[in-house]
């Protein structure tokens, strides 16, 4: 302190009066502009698209560190040291649900104690995960989540493929940057009510795509159960393969192509974060296709629109309207 007081005194000696006038005005501007309001607010998600919705709201007052790569598995997935070094600077983790977390969100919190964790499925009630197609569930219908409860870790965590639960994720991140820094709550409301005209719209699209499907066409069959919310907001069920990262044995793969043939069913949707050999395998049994969905994709609003274009030209049989100017098709 006492070197910066003489350095400010040598100034003055050396400028006179208007000089140290001149200088009194640059530590006064320094001093509005302060760490608090100037300083971006370091934050960090579990996947690709929650990034997307802080960003949305937080603007140029966030830094928004990604956990799990598009390209990657959240289920295996293992942060590099690169990534901790990184995550020990976040004041906030919103997190998701995804099984990624289940095993590094207790050593996020210990590598860094003082980032507070949100949960932004918090308004949100969570549906069990969808057996898969092989197996038969004649009710579906979602249970009230405790963490306490054994089967918790079966809780659907794919609440960003429904447009109407993001608007209550976008709730809670936007509650929770308002009280990390409450200086730009202006700026966070302005975020969230330009992203709730998006997800709006976005809703709007999906639902004028997919809304004249046949109702025996609603059902789609799918590698991965990531569906179950956007299928009970629009009027369709998923049909998934594997679940929980297990894929079926020799038994329930005979009964997914069975239940297949006798719907009907021609595509199979897989993701490209997981193995595509199952999949294939049931294509080829039941004389169908695999198109590709993702729902990973950093570009939220772009991402839904393909998943909706791709599952409107399927079950509509390719005759669909274009929801993005570009379909998930296989090349």
């Amino acid at each position: 302190m006492n070197r910066h007081r003489f350095s400010l005194w040598s100034i003055t000696c050396r400028l006179g009066r208007p000089g140290f006038a001149a200088t009194g005005a640059i530590l006064a501007a320094a001093l509005l502009a302060s760490p608090v309001q100037a300083a971006t607010l370091p934050v960090a998600v579990s996947i690709p698209p929650q990034a997307y919705l802080v960003e949305a709201i937080g603007g140029d007052h966030v830094e928004v560190q990604v956990m799990v790569p598009a390209n990657a598995e959240p289920v295996t997935y293992e942060p590099t040291p690169r990534q901790m070094a990184a995550l020990s600077k976040a004041e906030l983790y919103f997190s998701v649900g995804v099984p990624f977390e289940k095993g590094w969100l207790p050593r996020f919190r210990a590598s860094n104690p003082d980032m507070a964790v949100i949960d932004t499925t918090a308004r949100i009630q969570r549906r069990a995960m969808t057996p898969h197609a092989g197996h038969d569930h004649g009710d579906d219908h979602a249970e009230p989540d405790h963490d306490d409860a054994p089967e918790a870790s079966a809780r659907d965590p794919h609440v960003w493929l429904s447009p109407p639960l993001v608007r209550l994720q976008a709730e809670t991140i936007r509650d929770a940057l308002i009280e990390a820094n409450p200086q730009q709550a202006a700026a966070f409301h302005r975020g969230f009510r330009q992203l709730a005209e998006e997800i709006n719209d976005i809703d709007g699209a999906i639902l004028d795509a997919l809304t004249d499907i046949d109702p025996g066409a609603r059902r789609f069959l799918v590698f991965h159960p990531a569906f179950g919310y956007f299928g009970a907001s629009y009027g369709l069920e998923q049909m998934p393969i594997e679940v929980e990262g297990k894929e079926p044995g020799p038994r329930e793969l005979a009964g997914i192509i069975e239940r297949a043939r006798e719907l009907g069913i021609r595509v199979i949707f897989i993701e490209p974060q997981f193995a595509q050999g199952a999949a294939r395998t049931i294509a080829r049994e039941i004389g169908g296709e695999v198109l590709t969905l993702d729902p990973l994709a950093r570009d939220w609003p772009a991402g839904m629109r393909a998943i909706a274009t791709t599952l409107a030209e399927a079950l509509h049989g390719d005759t669909a309207s274009d929801v993005t100017g570009h379909n998930g098709h296989e090349h």
